[in-house]
């Protein structure tokens, strides 16, 4: 999929949060085969899974590439400065970088699946027995973003939501 800025659609679903379109459908696509090292994390009540990319993998630094022009064109479209923008992609030093994605839930029930490949040793399992150090094929999906800028730019923060939505766990 092409993605052009003038398909772009935000439509605000409350205050601070936006849904992104792009020609009218949400944005979805599959991951590579990458490692989840930490496995289910539980930060500020919301379940996240961080995935790993390996700077030598040249499928990963397209993954990569696709999610940060993703930001540029939303940065673009809104006139959103790099001060202000929170990347999903986050940088470490002498690491890996990290994306971070949310399990995806309605009403507190989590709709994110989950399938492992070796069906019949992981017969009735969870999200939450994903294992650390997991190699993962995921559907991503940048939902829409948050906006909490104000005045002061220094302190304004804007960035994307993004869901796993189904996660498949590799032999």
């Amino acid at each position: 999929m092409k993605l052009d800025i003038n398909k772009i659609e935000l439509k605000q679903s409350t205050d601070n949060i936006y849904q992104i379109l792009h020609d009218g459908i949400a944005l979805k696509f599959w991951s590579p085969k990458i490692l989840v090292p930490f496995g289910i994390d539980n930060e500020y009540n919301k379940y996240l899974i961080k995935l790993e990319i390996n700077k030598d993998d040249l499928q990963h630094e397209h993954f990569k590439k696709i999610l940060l022009h993703i930001e540029n064109l939303i940065k673009k479209k809104l006139n959103v400065e790099d001060i202000e923008f929170k990347s999903i992609v986050k940088p470490r030093e002498k690491k890996n970088d990290m994306i971070e994605c949310r399990v995806k839930s309605v009403k507190n029930n989590i709709t994110t699946t989950i399938e492992f490949e070796d069906k019949d040793n992981n017969y009735l399992k969870t999200i939450f027995d994903l294992p650390k150090q997991s190699y993962v094929k995921s559907q991503i999906e940048i939902y829409g973003l948050w906006d909490y800028r104000t005045d002061k730019k220094e302190k304004n923060k804007i960035g994307l939501i993004v869901y796993i939505n189904h996660i498949t766990v590799m032999i």
